[in-house]
């Protein structure tokens, strides 16, 4: 592996600690926006998908679709199907919160969820 591509890599990996930062920040408010924090758990983990693509060779696509990030990482990890439920929860949160027609309320549970699932799924796979 080349220099470049490790530095690629560092890149992603730098810019999920700092969705990870956020999260924390945020979250710790008793009246965070939800929203917000449930938008850059989606981010944390797109980004530590993308960071491990990159790590093996595999072009990361232009795309917020976590069950895609996937798909593309399972030639090289194997089977991750245990993770595309969790996938599609989180990238409902990197899209449909940006656009009022889609936006919805998160609730409180929700939010402890979504911050949960980055570090029980996601990150125990890295």
């Amino acid at each position: 592996m080349n220099e470049a591509t490790l530095e690629v890599v560092r890149q992603w990996v730098k810019k999920a600690e700092s969705d990870w930062e956020t999260i924390l920040i945020v979250s710790g408010h008793e009246e965070s926006p939800r929203d917000a924090v449930c938008f850059h758990c989606q981010q944390h983990v797109e980004k530590l998908l993308k960071a491990f693509l990159t790590l093996h060779g595999i072009e990361a696509p232009r795309t917020h679709n976590l069950r895609r990030l996937i798909q593309l990482m399972e030639p090289v990890s194997g089977d991750l199907s245990h993770l595309k439920n969790a996938a599609d929860d989180l990238t409902i949160h990197g899209v449909a919160s940006r656009y009022p027609d889609d936006w919805r309320d998160v609730s409180a549970e929700e939010m402890d969820e979504d911050i949960l699932l980055p570090k029980l799924e996601f990150q125990s796979e890295s």
